[in-house]
């Protein structure tokens, strides 16, 4: 008898084994299952896991306005670094990262497909249009579906959680907010979905449907020098705007260390620079723009220096940010 067990045992590992491939070159496209020990990424495309009942599932939603259909070199630095988290045993389920590769179906508009058609941006007519394409609203089907198809291949609504950076973590704390029961809880990195105005139509319309939610079980990592072209380039504000939003827990991620940002003593080498996080102007007697780079910057020696240091917002995707991976697993397993 235990030597028919071994052989089960080890025949379904060689499966599993056969499933994975090693992700040497080129983009991932579509669904696909993320381990990582940090230099060799491991791929199982498609929906299909091994032991699906034991499986606690990690979304990732990527972020922008716009999503393109594939996600990127399979070496990236988001699936290299935060696919370490593959393969923690919590509760004896194990914890797996899943890239969702099908948010480019939500379709939507960057921006810039507006700007031309109306000859400029940043005011109302380019705010209507950007609105009408707006893909978040649109998202929350993808997201269904995905997770219907995880639960429909055995893994429990209870083991699926959703994470995502950028407007990948704004679409993935709305969902919640509006469809509790869909899965467990939602990790948002860095959410931010607007543009760099405080007031803006767009900015507004977000804030103010994730304020009217009574309850968003969450895990929310934040930064101070987030970095990306919008209001401040930070989330100090945001969590003065939902930090009373029962059910959200909040991780405060460092400022700036010189150029770089430090997380307990490790620089993060961040590549990606400040975009935004001095003051600026709109342009008197200007009624569009067609440039981000139109706006006045009110202190432009302020500016120069901020645009030498690293932004915040993509903090996941760097070694440094290993030292949080506790925290998400503690996390998960508290709502397991």
């Amino acid at each position: 008898m235990r030597k028919l067990i071994l052989t089960i045992s080890i025949l379904f590992t060689v499966i599993s084994l056969a499933e994975a491939r090693e992700c040497k070159s080129g983009d991932i496209k579509g669904d696909a299952f993320i381990y990582s020990d940090g230099k060799k990424v491991t791929v199982i495309k498609g929906t299909d896991i091994p032991n699906p009942e034991n499986k606690i599932i990690m979304i990732f939603n990527k972020g922008g306005w716009k999503v393109e259909k594939k996600w990127g070199e399979c070496k990236d630095f988001l699936p290299k670094q935060l696919g370490q988290i593959s393969g923690t045993k919590i509760k004896g389920k194990e914890l797996v990262l899943m890239l969702n590769g099908n948010l480019h179906k939500a379709g939507g508009d960057d921006g810039y497909k507006c700007g031309w058609k109306f000859k400029g941006a940043w005011h109302k007519p380019w705010y209507d249009c950007v609105i009408a394409e707006w893909a978040i609203p649109k998202r929350v089907k993808v997201n269904k579906d995905l997770i219907d198809k995880l639960v429909s291949k055995g893994t429990p609504r209870d083991q699926i959680f959703m994470s995502g950076l950028s407007c990948g973590g704004i679409d993935t704390l709305r969902h919640k907010g509006l469809h509790p029961k869909d899965f467990n809880a939602t990790i948002s990195f860095m959410p931010n979905c607007w543009d760099r105005r405080p007031n803006t139509p767009l900015r507004k319309m977000v804030i103010d449907e994730i304020k009217s939610f009574e309850r968003i079980d969450a895990l929310v990592f934040h930064s101070p020098v987030d970095g990306e072209g919008d209001w401040r380039s930070n989330s100090e504000w945001m969590k003065k705007d939902l930090g009373n939003i029962p059910g959200i827990n909040w991780i405060d991620t460092p400022g700036h260390t010189g150029k770089d940002i430090e997380v307990n003593g490790m620089k993060c080498k961040i590549k990606e620079k400040m975009k935004g996080g001095w003051e600026e102007a709109w342009p008197e007697g200007k009624e569009k723009l067609t440039s981000e780079k139109k706006f006045i910057a009110l202190d432009k020696k302020l500016k120069k220096e901020m645009k030498k240091k690293a932004a915040g917002h993509y903090m996941v995707s760097y070694p440094c940010f290993k030292y949080y991976h506790p925290k998400i697993i503690n996390f998960i397993e508290s709502r397991i």
